[in-house]
């Protein structure tokens, strides 16, 4: 793994696993309060130390600064996931490579790289498995692995890296359409910056 970032591969580990929480339930009060944090803002000034983070930071800032003065933004924020990611695709950005890729689920390429990084579908996520949390948390997990002393690194990256190419197949497509039709616009920059970190981290 050449490093092509100032981020650690714990650094990206865990900004996969937040994103991926984001992208896979609707926020609750006292997740949206999370996102108003402190630590939060501490840690976003960390990634806009990466310049090709920056400017997708900074609109995920904005929007979460507009989710302070948003009446009812628990509400609004929850309708804005139902509309995006459960409804029709006809003005939606679903959360599915399938919906994005021609010739339909195709679950066996992403089961087989969680079985080669040794998960699975938890019992307790009732999406299919080409859901985007799940191949987010898979990079997550390998960049956590690839931080551990030991193991197999060289396969660890190179199922990073096939990660990373099936992910990109459909993820610039589903970003778009998130910017598109999300009219507040808080899952549109999230998507911007998992695009950025997606392709930040493919030229690792």
């Amino acid at each position: 793994m050449t490093k092509h970032t100032s981020l650690t591969t714990e650094q990206m580990a865990c900004v996969y696993a937040w994103l991926a929480q984001l992208f896979s339930q609707e926020r609750d009060d006292q997740s949206l309060a999370l996102l108003q944090t402190r630590e939060l803002a501490e840690w976003f000034a960390v990634l806009k130390g990466e310049p090709s983070l920056e400017a997708e930071v900074l609109l995920l800032e904005e929007k979460i600064a507009a989710l302070k003065v948003r009446e009812d933004a628990t509400l609004e924020l929850a309708a804005d996931f139902c509309s995006l990611f459960l409804m029709s695709d006809k003005h939606a950005a679903l959360p599915y490579a399938s919906a994005h890729l021609d010739g339909g689920p195709n679950y066996g390429v992403i089961k087989q790289l969680l079985s080669d990084a040794g998960m699975q579908v938890s019992d307790a996520f009732s999406e299919s498995a080409d859901h985007l949390a799940i191949f987010i948390e898979l990079l997550s997990h390998l960049h956590f692995s690839l931080g551990e002393p030991g193991g197999s690194h060289q396969r660890i990256d190179a199922l990073r890296r096939e990660t990373l190419v099936g992910l990109l197949r459909w993820l610039p497509e589903f970003a778009t359409k998130c910017r598109r039709y999300d009219d507040f616009g808080f899952y549109g920059a999230l998507s911007q910056l998992l695009l950025a970190l997606v392709r930040l981290d493919n030229q690792s």
